[in-house]
């Protein structure tokens, strides 16, 4: 029954992305920053989340996002982070996450559909959605530079048209990455003059989203900024330092498990994440978005993968999972339900 109802959904959603323009949708709850902290439909919320990079690639696995919706709110999840071009696919292929872009920077309308029903499910919730545009995974996928503007532009167009405003946008994931060979292509997401460029890319975006926050994520390490003129979001990742001022978010935690074995931790590794998880908690300024091969990752060793499901305690490849996160939620911070966690940060 559920499988129907989000298909009939799915399919109103379409018919809507497409439809004319007196087409008026309803608006979801807006997410803003005010004095670096976070505010959705007016109410101060905190933020705790999960990245789940790949939550757009297809139907059946955003449906599985939608169908978790509700347990993650019950352990205090409000905030997941999806990317419209995919980003680490994990094992055996790195690339196996979808791009949502064509060549030339066009949305591909089955993307927008996904993009619009999880956010507007998350807003039923009280959640917030993170999106992600450009990932170092696929951007060389993009003809250009035209086509890099033309893809941010129209992500910033189709948030505005679509009224989605309890999101917040990492407008280029890594920037500046250049570890591997093809990570980050066009020359608009590298140093030097990082600053003027990640000025431009925002501006692109703001022409048409002028009130949804924005940031650009440094690759870690680099030497490139994590704030720059027009940002609203600090965005870091992985060990980066958490900046005394602003709105931070790290969007991309150290994962501790590995793709070809997802799921699966050890008791320092465990030990490291909570210490993260608890360094993050006593900084009213900064939140995270919890990272691991078993949430993000296509496949995988697991088979299954990507895993908007809580799984096992990753104690070994028949107890795969992170339900240890979701259980010290639960019990540190509290169940969500909009616009506060039962317990708070304490």
């Amino acid at each position: 029954m559920l499988h129907r109802t989000f298909l009939a959904a799915l399919a109103i959603v379409a018919s809507a992305a497409a439809a004319p323009s007196d087409d008026r949708p309803t608006p979801t709850r807006r997410f803003e920053i005010r004095n670096a902290r976070p505010y959705l439909g007016g109410e101060r919320i905190d933020l705790w989340g999960l990245r789940c990079g790949n939550a757009l690639m297809d139907d059946a696995v955003t449906e599985r996002h939608i169908r978790c919706l509700d347990n993650f709110i019950a352990h205090g999840v409000n905030c997941i982070g999806c990317y419209i071009q995919g980003s680490n696919g994990g094992w055996p292929d790195a690339g196996a996450g979808k791009n949502g872009f064509t060549p030339e920077g066009a949305f591909k309308p089955d993307f927008a559909r996904r993009l619009e029903l999880l956010v507007r499910e998350a807003d039923r919730r009280g959640m917030v959605i993170m999106v992600g545009v450009l990932s170092p995974r696929k951007d060389q996928e993009l003809k250009d530079e035209a086509a890099v503007r033309r893809a941010i532009e129209e992500t910033a167009k189709f948030l505005t048209a679509r009224q989605l405003r309890n999101v917040f946008v990492d407008l280029a994931h890594e920037y500046n990455s250049t570890r591997i060979t093809s990570r980050l292509d066009h020359d608009i997401l590298h140093e030097p003059r990082g600053t003027e460029k990640k000025a431009k890319l925002t501006a692109w975006f703001k022409k048409y989203a002028p009130e949804i926050p924005v940031g650009v994520c440094p690759s870690f390490p680099t030497e490139t900024a994590d704030a720059y003129p027009g940002m609203d979001v600090r965005i870091i990742q992985k060990g980066a330092k958490i900046p005394d001022s602003g709105f931070v978010v790290n969007v991309e935690t150290t994962r501790e498990d590995v793709y070809d074995n997802d799921g699966v931790f050890t008791p320092e590794a465990r030990q490291r994440m909570k210490d993260v998880w608890e360094l993050y908690r006593s900084r009213p300024n900064a939140f995270l978005l919890f990272h691991s091969a078993f949430t993000q990752g296509v496949t995988n060793k697991s088979g299954s993968a990507p895993h908007p499901e809580m799984g096992g305690y990753g104690t070994g490849p028949d107890d795969r999972g992170v339900r240890f996160y979701f259980e010290w939620l639960h019990d540190t911070i509290g169940p969500y339900q909009y616009p506060h966690h039962a317990k708070g940060r304490g």
